[in-house]
């Protein structure tokens, strides 16, 4: 697979005058030793943008973005990694060179992209296919856009494999091939076949749908070391553009996708028709905090909707319920009634809260209890405290009661953050040490050494601490090389903010004292839990370690 050479990315961004770039797109007036503007990103009175030539970086206090002349370009301009790149560098005169890389997860990205290929021509060949997806309404637009496939009967591809340059071995371990009795088969046989993409645009799977009722109707490719059906949405390649700005919806089925996508409504995904997972829903969270559910309106959506949303609030994802009617799917609402009913639909939508009640009958006592009872549990299920406080009070107004009579635990909640204040210090001081390793790379190095993104809670910021981990090896290590690679823009708008407001690194001596304290005291908590689990042989590990580290200063080396 060719991919843009490191060494034209780093010209760039050490090339690329910052202020220079984004003063080419909106006027920026020098405060300092930074430039500040209006942001481009949000609407605002009072300029809050800041660019710095020094740390060749941007950074909006009013919304958060920030990044480097690569984010920018990519934000401003709607334009993926490598087109961004490409954009700069003619800017610059650079030509932009490739290099092939290889590698075993290589050999199954490029065995899906040849298959992807492969189905797509198959489609072309089969009038079945073509007139199933002409009476699904899909347009040939759409069809190029997702690179709809049809998967032939009779074992196509594997007879096809070898004049495709495709080893049975790589098929099989990307779950395109699979063992019977009497040898391997196509996993895909007569269905339509939808690719699915990683974030950065890789085919990594496939789903296929059968062309009549028969079962199963769907079926996802097996899960395979680039692809893990729990943790990527179909379509979020091409709707990751959109749902930065626009809240997205989420649908169950691929045709749901399909066809509003295929009405001009950009901002979807889809869950690979299955429950939607915790790691799904902080895929939603690093775009938007707010998401609308669209689901099927029967009961079995119904049903699906009520666990989704529990799932989104403890990723942080405010959800909003559309609610279509009974026996409708957003695929056959949108084909029936057309776009702009759908987005008045859209417009109509009911919290989970109203949700829930929805249609319940509240007459009595015991009604009315059973009701508080379910929501109480949805409420405390909500990861940030502002959130989780406004829906108690919702409730509780709602009902006219109490918010202690709602959320009965939360003064227990309250009281082991007061016993145990430590476990919020160490956050804080979590984050003060990933800001520092960000920023200077033999404090990278440290961290590395005392494993710190495990001691990191906080989802965000344990993404950051594995980059630094990955890369601070390299030549071109500093901020601006982790605010491009981040796929998380909450991430990337956290390293512009230390940037710009946070604390200076400390020294490498006090850095090391910092880090051991904060593993000294993880590990204690890991030591305690050993425990409770009834695991003394790990607890005796973790002990040993946690002496070494106090008589030591440094930590155990552990392999695995």
């Amino acid at each position: 697979m060719k991919v843009i050479k490191p060494e034209v990315i780093e010209r760039i961004r050490q090339e690329t005058d910052i202020v220079e770039l984004i003063g080419s797109y909106l006027p920026l007036k020098k405060v300092g030793r930074n430039y500040r503007g209006l942001c481009p990103f949000h609407s605002e009175r009072s300029p809050s943008f800041y660019v710095s030539p020094e740390r060749q970086a941007y950074h909006c206090f009013g919304c958060g973005a920030g990044g480097t002349v690569i984010t920018f370009v990519m934000q401003f301009e709607k334009l993926d990694f490598p087109d961004a790149v490409r954009l700069l560098a003619k800017r610059l005169g650079l030509k932009v060179e490739e290099e092939t890389v290889s590698g075993e997860k290589q050999i199954l990205y490029e065995t899906c992209e040849k298959a992807a290929r492969f189905f797509e021509q198959m489609l072309k060949k089969s009038d079945v296919a073509q007139r199933y997806l002409e009476k699904r309404g899909l347009k040939e637009t759409t069809v190029k856009r997702f690179r709809i496939g049809f998967a032939p009967g009779g074992n196509a591809l594997r007879g096809t494999g070898s004049k495709l340059g495709l080893g049975e071995k790589a098929l099989l371990e990307a779950g395109l091939l699979i063992k019977r009795d009497n040898g391997l088969i196509d996993y895909f046989r007569e269905r339509i076949i939808f690719p699915i993409f990683s974030l950065s645009g890789k085919v990594i799977g496939f789903g296929g749908r059968v062309l009549d009722n028969s079962e199963p109707k769907y079926l996802n490719s097996p899960d395979s070391r680039i692809f893990r059906k729990g943790e990527i949405l179909y379509g979020i390649f091409q709707a990751k553009g959109y749902i930065r700005e626009a809240v997205p919806i989420l649908v169950e089925g691929n045709f749901d996708l399909l066809s509003l996508v295929d009405k001009g409504i950009n901002n979807c995904v889809a869950s690979l028709g299955t429950a939607l997972t915790q790691e799904q829903a902080l895929l939603i969270g690093r775009y938007n905090r707010q998401v609308v559910l669209c689901y099927d309106g029967d009961e079995a959506g119904e049903k699906a909707c009520r666990r989704s949303i529990e799932t989104l609030l403890r990723a942080g994802v405010d959800p909003q319920i559309m609610v279509l009617p009974r026996g409708d799917d957003p695929d056959s609402y949108i084909q029936k009634f057309g776009k702009d009913a759908f987005l008045r639909q859209v417009d109509n939508v009911i919290d989970f809260v109203d949700f829930v009640i929805r249609g319940r009958r509240l007459d009595t006592v015991a009604q009315k209890r059973s009701a508080i009872s379910e929501l109480g549990a949805i409420v405390e299920a909500i990861a940030d405290d502002v959130t989780r406080e406004l829906y108690a009070n919702l409730i509780a107004k709602k009902f006219g009661i109490s918010q202690s009579q709602l959320l009965p635990r939360s003064e227990g909640r309250q009281s082991a953050r007061i016993v145990n204040p430590t476990v919020s210090g160490d956050s804080i001081l979590a984050e003060n040490l990933v800001a520092a390793a960000v920023q200077d790379k033999h404090l990278a190095s440290i961290a590395q050494e005392f494993s710190l993104y495990e001691m990191v809670e906080d989802e965000v910021l344990r993404g950051v601490a594995r980059l630094v981990g990955e890369h601070w090896r390299s030549d071109s290590y500093k901020p601006a090389l982790l605010m491009d690679i981040v796929d998380d823009e909450r991430a990337r708008r956290k390293i512009a903010r230390w940037l710009f407001d946070g604390p200076e690194p400390p020294t490498a001596e006090k850095f090391r004292e910092q880090i051991c304290r904060l593993r000294a005291r993880w590990l204690q908590r890991q030591i305690e839990l050993a425990h409770a689990e009834g695991d003394e042989e790990r607890a005796e590990i973790l002990i040993r370690e946690k002496d070494l580290l106090l008589r030591e200063k440094r930590p155990v080396s552990r392999k695995g």
